[in-house]
């Protein structure tokens, strides 16, 4: 069976309005999230994760968790040129 082509559909003005709104309300709310994520990692996690260390041990340990989840999407997007979307919906048809 051959394989199928279509043709690119250019996206009207709509679909792209559409698809910035999305794109912001995705970038506001990973914004909030790390957001949330360090200021707790600042007040709360040293204590209640590292409560054998010094209170300053406690904060640097609690802000490395928040490094070790921040930093590997930035190193991935900036490396593949994605933001990850491609590995989810595949290669455009």
């Amino acid at each position: 069976m051959a394989a199928q082509t279509h043709p690119e559909a250019p996206l009207g003005t709509r679909a792209l309005a559409r698809v910035a709104f999305a794109s912001g309300v995705g970038s506001c709310l990973e914004w909030y999230d790390f957001f949330i994520y360090g200021t707790a990692a600042a007040v709360v996690f040293n204590r209640l994760f590292f409560p054998d260390l010094s209170p300053a041990s406690g904060t640097l340990a609690a802000f490395a968790t928040f490094g070790v989840g921040f930093s590997p999407g930035r190193s991935a997007a900036s490396s593949s040129g994605t933001s990850g979307i491609g590995s989810v919906a595949g290669p455009p048809s």
